[in-house]
């Protein structure tokens, strides 16, 4: 899956061909169709598995900052600080199986499209989570929709792939993910 993940970022999932994929995993035809009947029976347990890899991720970084539960707007800054430290440890460009799917939205079902937005409202609900938790003891300095405020993160993410694929940089999404930390940091106010 790994190869096949790396073939369809660098060439999208229309212009990876199942011979593309023979070639690289070294497997064989046979073998192929009988694990997979359809090329889009392998888009959807290639974005299955991604997005289970993207939930431990989320998960991971929930459990890191557990200790910090009492102290919610800690908690969501440590939240974020930890993405910000894998990112900043990236050598090589990073790119989104998610993003790679939604540009090309007609070459999946809408099952498998449902994957790629249920991931991605799993990471809105649970950031709306930190974010309201920070609410109970801090206040907004502005007016904020908090629902877009917890998609930013995403957006950032989703963003930063593109960008950085762009200019050959892995660099800007620990950039991009300090700039959002910042903000947050701005965003709240202690409660007096």
């Amino acid at each position: 899956m790994v190869e096949t993940k790396e073939l369809v970022f660098n060439n999208g999932f229309s212009g990876t061909s199942i011979d593309q994929i023979l070639d690289k995993t070294g497997i064989t035809k046979g073998a192929f169709f009988y694990h997979f009947k359809t090329k889009n029976a392998l888009a959807k347990a290639l974005i299955e598995t991604y997005a289970h890899e993207d939930k431990a991720h989320l998960e991971w970084a929930l459990q890191e900052t557990e200790s910090l539960k009492e102290t919610p707007l800690k908690r969501l800054l440590q939240f974020v600080q930890l993405f910000i430290d894998t990112m900043s440890n990236t050598k090589e460009v990073s790119s989104c199986l998610y993003a790679s799917y939604t540009h090309e939205p007609s070459q999946f079902d809408q099952e498998t499209l449902a994957v790629v937005s249920n991931a991605i409202l799993n990471w809105r609900h649970t950031f709306m989570e930190l974010l309201n938790d920070t609410l109970a003891n801090n206040s907004i300095k502005k007016g904020v929709d908090i629902e877009s405020l917890a998609d930013q993160f995403t957006v950032i993410f989703e963003g930063t792939f593109i960008i950085s694929k762009a200019l050959n940089d892995p660099t800007i999404s620990a950039k991009q993910l300090q700039h959002f930390k910042n903000y947050l940091e701005l965003l709240f106010e202690k409660n007096s």
